[in-house]
């Protein structure tokens, strides 16, 4: 009887343990894959239109983490996790191969991203677009942090290249972190005007809240290069994923933030 009752016993965990492998491979099969991509803020709402298609044209889960170049850099080399690197600028994929020369799988080409004169609508302080103006007392210049953002670097190497860096500065009101919170202070009034990207005068509804001015300045506006990382679990959907940025239809999202391309060779 005992050794009736152990083999019925046996014969029950042997059913279950196979059971449950059955249902862990069907757990597996149905799982969605998913990218994770590092966004830095100038490049959120055209990577976030572009995410929502691709998602649902190949079945799979995409998971944005946006913040300034600083911040995304340390975390990739932190976590050493993640799928895609899209910053503001081709310099932030140089200080990152800097930090970690094997990290950066391959790149592609997205577009170049164009540096304006953010102001309050309509002009009213009639800010002629000069980039002298910036130092002039009558203004309340807002720009951004060149040792945390993109942005705030291309600032930088846009000022200097014009010997004005240093008058400028002496007349800005703070650094932002970012180009977050560029718009939202000239808009709450906190500053008349500041050097922000194109692409953040076409999200949601700052158009009507500010307007633009051209820079008068032959300063090369930056490239803006996506990166597959090395420590991606799934490659092959990664660039799938930067070969639809680069077709005709993520072309044209981004242009209509502002981002064209230009004839350009790799860096």
């Amino acid at each position: 009887m005992k050794a009736l009752f152990f083999l019925s016993l046996l014969i029950m965990v042997l059913s279950g343990c196979k059971g449950s492998a059955k249902s862990d491979h069907q757990q597996t099969s149905a799982a969605v894959p998913e990218l994770l991509i590092y966004c830095e803020n100038g490049m959120v709402s055209p990577i976030l239109e572009i995410s929502n298609y691709f998602e649902s044209q190949f079945k799979c889960k995409i998971r944005i983490h946006n913040d300034c170049s600083k911040n995304l850099i340390g975390l990739i080399n932190y976590s050493q996790k993640g799928d895609i690197f899209i910053p503001d600028s081709y310099q932030a994929l140089i200080k990152l191969s800097r930090a970690n020369p094997q990290i950066i799988a391959d790149s592609i080409y997205i577009g170049v991203n164009q540096l304006i004169f953010i102001v309050k609508k309509g002009n009213p302080e009639s800010f002629d677009g000069s980039l002298e103006s910036l130092s002039k007392r009558n203004h309340a210049v807002l720009l951004a942090n060149p040792e945390t953002s993109s942005l705030g670097f291309e600032t930088r190497q846009l000022l200097q290249q014009n010997h004005l860096y240093d008058p400028v500065m002496s007349n800005v009101l703070a650094l932002s972190v970012d180009s977050r919170g560029i718009i939202r202070s000239i808009i709450n009034g906190e500053a008349s005007v500041a050097v922000d990207w194109l692409s953040s005068y076409f999200y949601n509804s700052n158009r009507a809240s500010v307007d633009t001015i051209n820079l008068q300045s032959n300063y090369e506006f930056p490239r803006i290069y996506a990166s597959v990382l090395r420590s991606s679990e799934n490659p092959g959907l990664a660039q799938t994923f930067l070969a639809t940025l680069s077709s005709g239809y993520g072309t044209e999202v981004f242009a209509k933030y502002g981002i064209h391309k230009r004839r350009t060779t790799i860096f």
